[in-house]
């Protein structure tokens, strides 16, 4: 099994952090968890072609995980090396996702159309098969099991979901947005990789920015992720989705530091296409974030 985060970042656009979008590759699938902010592009840097992608799964639909969906069905349709999409994509999201595909369906009718006056396309691979997501098992074939479960990203974002990915043996878990929750940590249990994302703001910042009280309501701390690491006890844990609030927002140095204090063994921070490997033994990378 190979995970990528494609991308590891928030709605706030930066060139070095895309939306979240993370691949996974096991069993012969290539499966994709949210398609944030330049998820073909990211695609394009570790030569997938997005047309390869056979499901794609949301966790919610905040923008920034999702905004790259338009452009994973067009781009994907193109019959060229980087697209040649074969069949439907299939698209598994909370309730709500057959309002999206159904706008989708409409939003590419444009491109629809020229590219079949030109007789570019099949039609068909504009099409997508939608899903309702429901807690549990989502997917099971040739040993690959992808189970979701509910987290707590709010009052007003539900159902929000976390994956947990298991294969040959080995277990990978996203949280994707959530604050503290117990229903996470006993889905958890037993993974060998958890990924996990955080929020921190200063304390002064809250005090004078009330949105930046709103968005830090949405998402867990620094002390409390430390917690949930502790309770699970994976073998390796990563941290995603860093939101730094500013002005005069904390560091990463800073934000470890109250992680520390509930958690003793080693956390990395993840970057965009950073790469975990699982096999005899579980190793991660980061590759290049740009090229040229």
């Amino acid at each position: 099994m190979k995970i990528t985060l494609l991308g590891t970042g928030t709605p706030q656009p930066d060139i070095h952090k895309f939306g979240t979008s993370t691949l996974i590759e096991a069993a012969g699938f290539r499966i994709l968890v949210d398609a944030g902010r330049g998820a073909v592009a990211r695609l394009a840097q570790i030569d997938v072609p997005v047309g390869s992608i056979d499901m794609v799964l949301f966790s919610h639909f905040h923008s920034d995980h999702y905004a790259a969906l338009p452009d994973i069905v067009m781009t994907g349709a193109i019959p060229a090396s980087w697209g040649g999409r074969k069949k439907r994509l299939k698209i598994v999201g909370p309730e709500g996702v057959q309002r999206v595909t159904e706008g989708l369906w409409a939003f590419t009718s444009a491109d629809r159309d020229i590219r079949i006056a030109d007789r570019e396309i099949d039609p068909e691979m504009h099409r997508v098969e939608a899903e309702v997501l429901q807690e549990g098992v989502i997917f099971e074939q040739n040993d690959l099991k992808i189970t979701a479960f509910e987290v707590d990203h709010g009052d007003f974002v539900k159902p929000a979901f976390g994956y947990r990915v298991d294969y040959a043996g080995q277990s990978f878990v996203h949280s994707h947005d959530t604050r503290y929750s117990e229903n996470l940590i006993r889905h958890a249990q037993g993974a060998d990789v958890l990924v996990h994302e955080v929020a921190m703001a200063r304390p002064k910042t809250l005090e004078r920015h009330p949105h930046s009280r709103t968005v830090l309501e949405h998402h867990i701390t620094p002390v409390e992720v430390g917690r949930v690491f502790s309770q699970i006890k994976p073998k390796l844990a990563m941290l995603t989705h860093l939101v730094l609030k500013g002005p005069d927002a904390p560091g990463i140095d800073e934000m470890l530091e109250e992680v520390g204090q509930s958690y003793a063994m080693p956390v990395i921070v993840a970057r965009d296409l950073t790469v975990i490997r699982f096999g005899a033994a579980i190793s991660t990378y980061s590759g290049e974030t740009l090229r040229g």
